[in-house]
């Protein structure tokens, strides 16, 4: 007795100390205080809260515990791994740096079918290179770069990794990690940037995972096991428990965050069991473990199909022929077959799509059961949990097969409701959904005769939002929203961007919130993304700091009332909207006033005592039901009985009790339907506008387009003037050309003419001197005195003074001296050398002159050419200088209307000089503080658009400035080109001139000379005859 006495008190005081260990791990710190202030309360609730900057860190006070010292070498060793060289001041971000550890393997995958298998810890690597992100793991998107680095021989499946952004010199600090996700078969770590998030004391970790056939191929067995993606995820984050502290982060204050597809997985992971302990808490954005797009419920013959596609084998029981041919084949040819199984089954609908999803009875037992038993059970997910989904995230996948909903041409709505299902939901639930949407969604106005895919594509978006985000959220807290703190939003918001926006959708209507557009707010990516303007940046600000508040103290929002836990699976929830009013609204009914339907039997689960899901199948369509037994592990479509539209009481004293219950149903459905229809219409005046804000838009784009059409026909007047001036130019050089060329041949016919007349003279004096030697030849010269001959002048004579001899014939001499007669001469050979002096005397002139004229000409153009240039700047400084002129008055006059905003703000609320604006004990109450405020940003809104405009205008204005600049400078290049060619053109022309004057006068030099020739020939003879003739008459 005393022993079991003993015993007992022993058993108590270790469950008493083992309840105090839970508490305190359980323990959240309010640090929401130790950042920002009480005044701050009220814009939380109004929605306008603008954070103010970051305190010193925790660590940073004066007196903080100090940090492990790096290593030696500079990096960051960590036992067990290796020394960490990463990036210190990758970033600095609130003017503090922030470290960056990138592509950190965590795991290591085997070759060969190693690649669909569990992977295996990264043994002591010494040195670590962690300054370059590695490639996201091999996903059909990017088949070009995996062929290139196959090629190379690189290893494309080493792809494990992980990346770590932490404040320099942090310490015990809250860790988000973020779980990439969308479809399973793309994405990477480097949607996570750490660029919003390090504004806060928080540490951020991305992780890389396998994608596709990698990650979730299975023939559920140890060779193919499936479901390897939530192997990986778990490794990481036991590797983070294990180095997290090296960081500067708290391992006991892990808040796993999952994205789409990543919220699948880690909604999983938190339902397996399989990683207590390591996270405390759960993100759950537009994602959970129950939406059936991401769950294969036939793997076995998504594996077949693929082996099919790849060429291998598969003969069902006996699979060592296909193990061993995907383990042959390369990684790229496994990602080319399964894009093609995708691209082939995706028209087919849900039930032929596999290959990049979850599936039940793994090897590895991640999943031994479906999500929903999971869920039911619900003992490995107790944890603090953010949940929601965007408000049109169906949007993305309707409008991958919108096209087949445009070919029904059907009166019948039925047509379209089943296209819908057949591609969104598992066949076991067609007919539920098919009679539940009849009933709730579609109105009966809804006649045949306006039945149309366009007029019912809100109302298929809607029933697709239903069955993909919000049906699965509602299920998923409905057995633990009592036992956890869980949040419920919807993100309305519609910003500048959405995460997709590069795809054009095919829907016939725009949508506001589309799928993983929450996330453009928490992480700058796409990068076409990352530049939000003021209204955006406010909303991004107010999520970052509701998600780090949830990181930090499990509470999103401190304030009571702005977003409080769930009392209910369907609320109340927080929705972001649009509103001028208030960004942050809050809502009761998470369904939009619709109740989704029993699909897993979960009302019986919750009025028994134990919780159980029929392990049957049921497969249900419209005309027959059939009961099929799964081959493995337990399924939770279970067949039931038929479940009566309203239960009935349970005792007979209940029942007006019940009816009391069914009327207070009644009246608050009508109050949804209510305020959903007030939601239609604030939303359908919101689309006006936006409508009429894209017709003003077009009407602005159709002035410009006007304008430009002006300024067109404006240049094209112009170009035409110049063309015509060109012309006019061309022609008037034509014409000076013409009557150069007439010139010339003037003066050519007048230096025929006068060659013709001065051979006539030559052939005169030849005819003459012809005629005087056939009489005796005299000498023309009696003695005068003496008897002594009068001696004639020679050449040295008349070549001192020509006029002089000419004009002073000596006393006595009876002849005129002719310089063309060779009688005038001493000797005929001065004669001869006179004659080619005077003939290169008249071609010098003759050049002399022709040059003179080139010079002329050249001279005018160059003068011309200088002139244009010269007005041509002055004209462009004096547009510049009215520009300058026009953007000073423009800037004053801003300043101007500003100073008299502000002026008039203060006089109309009588407010005094020293008064400020952004502090609200300024203002006599909140709402007008609350008023000012909004009235501030829609003024900065205006200022900013104005700017926006202006800028346009002013991009505008420059572009044709310098179009018109350009033109000026191609009309003046253009004329000097003209000018130059026609400058070379007439350098041409005098070259051959004088070439053919050069050969001309060559030819007329040769037959003067072989004249002169044969002149003097002739002379010579005729003297000797004449001195013989003298001599006789002497002897």
């Amino acid at each position: 007795m005393r022993w079991s006495s003993v015993k007992a008190q022993l058993e108590m005081l270790l469950a008493t100390l083992f309840i105090f260990s839970i508490c305190q791990c359980q323990a959240r710190p309010n640090v929401y205080d130790d950042v920002h202030g009480e005044n701050e309360k009220d814009a939380w609730l109004a929605g306008v809260y603008q954070p103010q900057p970051l305190r010193p860190a925790p660590w940073q006070v004066p007196g903080a515990a100090p940090l492990p010292n790096p290593a030696s070498g500079g990096g960051l060793q960590i036992p067990g791994v290796g020394e960490l060289i990463g990036l210190p001041g990758y970033k600095f971000i609130r003017n503090r740096p922030i470290d960056a550890y990138l592509g950190i393997r965590y795991a290591q995958i085997g070759s060969g079918l190693g690649r669909f298998q569990q992977a295996r810890s990264v043994p002591y690597q010494g040195q670590v290179n962690a300054t370059k992100a590695s490639p996201n793991c091999a996903q059909f998107p990017e088949l070009d770069r995996i062929q290139e680095d196959e090629a190379r021989g690189k290893n494309v499946d080493d792809c494990l990794t992980l990346d770590v952004y932490t404040p320099n010199g942090a310490s015990n600090l809250p860790v988000l990690v973020f779980v990439h996700g969308e479809m399973l078969f793309d994405g990477g770590s480097e949607e996570a940037a750490p660029d919003y998030f390090l504004e806060h004391d928080v540490v951020l970790v991305s992780i890389n995972y396998r994608l596709a056939p990698f990650g979730f191929l299975s023939a559920l067995s140890s060779e193919l096991p499936g479901n390897v993606a939530l192997s990986d995820i778990h490794l990481a984050l036991q590797w983070l428990q294990r180095n997290l502290r090296y960081f500067g982060g708290n391992p006991q204050q892990v808040t796993l965050v999952g994205q789409a597809g990543g919220a699948t997985l880690v909604h999983a992971l938190s339902l397996s069991g399989r990683a207590q302990n390591l996270f405390q808490q759960l993100i759950l954005q537009s994602g959970t473990a129950l939406n059936p797009y991401l769950i294969d419920e036939r793997p076995r013959e998504t594996l077949s199909t693929f082996a099919r596609i790849a060429r291998c084998p598969y003969a069902g029981q006996n699979l060592s022929p296909l193990y061993d041919c995907l383990s042959r084949l390369r990684t790229s040819e496994l990602l080319r077959a399964f894009q093609q199984l995708y691209e082939q089954n995706e028209p087919r609908g849900l039930t032929y799509l596999g290959g990049f999803k979850l599936v039940v009875g793994d090897s590895l037992g991640y999943l031994p059961q479906h999500p929903a038993n999971l869920v039911v059970n619900n003992q490995n997910s107790s944890v603090p949990l953010i949940i929601g989904a965007t408000k049109d995230a169906s949007a993305f996948i309707l409008s991958r097969f919108y096209s087949e909903v445009q070919r029904v041409q059907s009166r019948n709505v039925s047509d379209y409701i089943n296209v819908v299902l057949r591609h969104i939901a598992p066949p076991q639930h067609h007919k539920i959904w098919h009679d539940w949407a009849l009933q709730e969604i579609f109105t009966p106005d809804q006649t045949p005769q306006y039945v149309n895919a366009q007029s019912i594509s809100q109302h298929l978006l809607e029933l697709s939002n239903l069955i993909l985000y919000r049906e699965p959220v509602i299920d998923s807290i409905r057995f633990s929203f009592k036992k956890v703190p869980t949040y419920l939003y919807i993100f309305d918001y519609r910003g500048q961007y959405h995460r997709f926006g590069h795809l054009n959708s095919p829907l016939p209507f725009g949508v506001d919130a589309s799928l993983s557009d929450d996330s453009v707010y928490l992480f700058p990516y796409p990068v076409e993304a990352s530049r939000l303007n003021p209204e955006d940046k406010s909303l991004a600000r107010a999520l970052v700091t509701m998600w780090v508040n949830f990181a930090q103290s499990g509470v999103p929002n401190p304030y009571n009332g702005v977003w409080p836990k769930a009392s209910s699976e369907y609320g109340p929830f927080l929705r972001f909207t649009n509103s001028k009013e208030s960004v942050l609204e809050l809502d009761q009914h998470f369904g939009e006033g619709i109740y989704v339907p029993n699909l897993y039997g979960f009302n019986q689960i919750l009025r028994s005592t134990t919780p159980q899901v029929s392990p049957t199948t049921t497969t249900t369509t419209t005309t027959t039901t059939t009961t099929t037994r799964r081959p493995y592990a337990y399924n939770p479509y279970a067949q039931r009985p038929p479940q009566p539209s309203q239960p009935e009481p349970r005792r007979p004293s209940d029942q007006e009790r019940y009816e009391q219950f069914l009327k207070a149903q009644e009246r608050r459905r009508q109050q949804y339907q209510r305020e959903q229809q007030e939601r239609l219409e604030r939303e359908r005046a919101q689309q006006q506008l936006r409508e009429q804000h894209e017709r003003e838009e077009q009407k602005r784009v159709e002035e410009e387009r006007a304008k430009q059409r002006e300024q067109e026909a404006q240049r094209e007047r112009e170009e035409r003037e110049q063309r015509l001036q060109e012309e006019r130019r061309r022609e008037f050089q034509q014409q000076e050309e013409r009557a150069r060329e007439e010139q010339e041949k003037r003066q050519q016919q007048e230096r025929e003419q006068e060659e013709r007349e001065r051979e006539e003279r030559e052939q005169q004096r030849r005819n003459e001197l012809q005629g005087e030697s056939e009489r005796p030849y005299e000498t023309g010269a009696e003695e005068v005195s003496g008897n002594e001959p009068i001696e004639p002048p020679n050449y040295e004579d008349y070549e001192t003074n020509t006029v002089t001899v000419i004009g002073n014939i000596p006393t006595g001499y009876d002849l005129p001296f002719d310089v063309n007669d060779p009688r005038s001469y001493s000797s005929y050979d001065a004669y001869v050398e006179a004659q080619l002096k005077l003939r290169e005397e008249e071609n010098r002139r003759y050049e002399e002159e022709r040059a003179r004229e080139e010079e002329e000409r050249a001279r005018e153009e160059a003068e011309r050419v200088r002139q244009q240039e010269e007005q041509g700047n002055q004209e462009r400084e004096q547009v510049h200088e009215e520009e300058e002129e026009q953007r000073a008055h423009e800037t004053y006059g801003r300043g101007q209307q500003q100073g008299e905003q502000e002026n008039n703000l203060r006089e109309e609320d009588n407010l005094p000089v020293d008064f400020d604006p952004n502090d609200p004990r300024s203002y006599p109450s909140y709402e007008a503080y609350v008023e000012a405020q909004m009235k501030l940003r829609e003024e900065e809104n205006r200022l900013y658009e104005q700017e926006q405009a202006r800028e346009e205008e002013e991009r505008a204005r420059q572009q044709e400035d310098h179009g018109n600049n350009f033109e000026e400078d191609d009309r003046l290049r253009h004329e000097e080109e003209l000018v130059r060619e026609e400058e070379e053109k007439a350098e041409e022309e005098r070259k051959r001139a004088r070439q053919e004057e050069g050969e001309h006068d060559d030819n007329f030099r040769e037959e003067e000379e072989e004249r002169a020739r044969e002149e003097e020939e002739r002379a010579r003879e005729e003297y000797e005859l004449a001195r013989e003739a003298e001599e006789e008459q002497a002897n």
